[in-house]
Parts: structure tokens; C-alpha cells; sequence
């Protein structure tokens, strides 16, 4: 989807476009059906079931609404089966980008049981990849129960969560999908806060890690109010006492 500015006025608020792409269709159609509802066009494009009579003119102005709203590529599939008949044109649309075609549908199974989470992919990015898959093949009217959906998700996990997946596996009552991604984003949660520093905080810590010398006992690393070796009474402390003169019988070697 994008967005484009729109200076006349005129067409969709914020300049709403589908860009053709298949993977974008189901949520480009929820804020296009939102829209339609601000602009009293919802029931052009969703009937109820109490409609007598579909109104010709509100069709014509559905229709008027859609097309602004598409790529070229999309608006040729409606042009010439659907002209000024929003209805049918927003049908024809589902029928292209949500088809119930054997190959699609074999498609849609293989994405879903190939799952992989990626290195750098978020929990909630994942599970969104597969619910998308999962909602795509129950349009087309297969059947994916929340056992299957929850089983190709384990999957597709790397090692770091085998225990959270034997821990979902071996319970006795079996979890609904939505119970599901609210454990895994909180095991994922526990993960990180529980996981070592990383390397770079580390060298940050080593960095703030005092580095001068003590002009008490003359080591490196604290300083003379942190050092164990205060001197009492204002004496000097018997490591500074011998220090000095060994430092001294060195140079007089030298």
C-alpha cells in the first residue's frame, strides 16, 4: 500500500492505494471497508440482510470510490467485468487476490508448513507471517484448526526455544492459538531478560571502570578513598612505608 497526497480534495482520505501486491490485499481491505463506512458506501460493498434493492446511483458512486483506490494493474481486472458496479468490482478483486484456486492453495499449505523463524526476525513478526497464511487458506474455506496452526509454528522455531516447545507440547490441555502468542511473546520477554550482556555492554563497563592509580598504595584500578590500605592517624600505611625505599634501592641499582 501507499500513501499519496491528494491536493484536490477529492478520492480517499490520506490517499489510500492498493498496490497490486497479493500479500497486502487482506489489510488494504479492511481500511478500504473502513473507509466505505465513513463515507456510507459499507453496505454497497457488504449487503445486509435485510436489502430490498441495491441502490444504482450509491453502486455507481461505490464503484467511483474503489477505482481511485487502485494501481493500474488492478483496475484493468474491473474495468471491463465491473464498470460503475462497486459491488461486483470489489468481487471481482477477492476472487483475483483471494482465490480458492488449487494452486494457490497448495501454495498457501506449502508456506505455512515451510515456517522458519529468521535470526533477526521478531516473535510477533513470525506469528503474524503465519496467521496470514492460515487466515488466507480458511478464505478459501480449507480447514486449520488451532493444533495444526500452533504445531507449523513450533516448527519453524531454532533451538533456543526447544524447551518453551516441550513445555507446549507435553501439556494436557491442549491451547488455543491466542493463549499460544501470549506465552510465546512472554517466553520470548523472559529470554531477554535473562540473557548475559552482550560483548558491547561489557567493553562499555570496562570503559567506566576507574583506570588511574592510587597515590596511596600505587596500584592501578581504584581510587585512594576506595583504597583497603588507608592509612590511620594520618600515618602512612606500611605497604607505602616499604614501597619507597625498594623503589629507591632499584634506581640507586640502575
Amino acid at each position: 500500500m501507499a500513501t499519496v497526497q491528494n491536493p484536490t480534495g477529492y478520492g480517499p482520505r490520506r490517499g489510500l492505494i492498493f498496490d497490486g501486491d497479493e500479500n497486502k490485499y487482506e489489510l488494504w481491505v479492511v481500511k478500504f471497508l473502513g473507509y466505505m463506512r465513513l463515507q456510507k458506501l459499507y453496505n454497497i460493498f457488504v449487503p445486509s440482510g435485510s436489502e430490498s434493492e441495491l441502490d444504482e446511483a450509491k453502486n455507481a458512486d461505490a464503484f467511483a470510490e474503489l477505482v481511485q483506490c487502485l494501481d493500474d494493474r488492478s483496475l484493468a481486472l474491473v474495468i471491463r467485468e465491473a464498470k460503475d458496479n462497486g459491488r461486483k468490482a470489489l468481487t471481482v478483486l477477492r476472487e483475483h487476490y483471494q482465490g480458492k484456486g488449487k494452486p494457490r492453495i497448495i501454495s498457501l499449505y506449502t508456506e505455512l508448513t515451510s515456517l522458519k523463524k529468521t535470526e533477526n526476525e521478531t516473535i510477533t513478526d513470525y506469528i503474524i507471517r503465519a496467521e496470514t497464511a492460515a487466515t488466507a487458506l480458511k478464505a478459501a474455506e480449507e480447514v486449520i484448526s488451532d493444533g495444526l496452526l500452533i504445531a507449523m509454528v513450533l516448527k519453524g522455531l531454532p533451538n533456543a526455544y526447544k524447551t518453551f516447545s516441550t513445555v507446549v507440547i507435553q501439556r494436557e490441555n491442549q491451547m488455543n492459538f491466542g493463549d499460544f502468542k501470549i506465552a510465546l511473546r512472554n517466553h520470548e520477554e523472559n529470554e531477554k531478560c535473562c540473557r548475559p550482556a552482550e560483548n558491547g555492554d561489557n567493553v562499555m563497563y570496562v570503559k567506566k571502570k576507574f583506570e588511574g592509580k592510587c597515590f596511596k598504595c600505587d596500584k592501578k584500578g581504584h581510587k585512594s578513598s576506595d583504597c583497603w590500605m588507608k592509612a590511620e592517624n594520618g600515618a602512612t600505611s606500611a605497604r607505602a612505608r616499604h614501597t619507597i625505599p625498594r623503589i629507591a634501592e632499584q634506581e640507586e641499582t640502575v
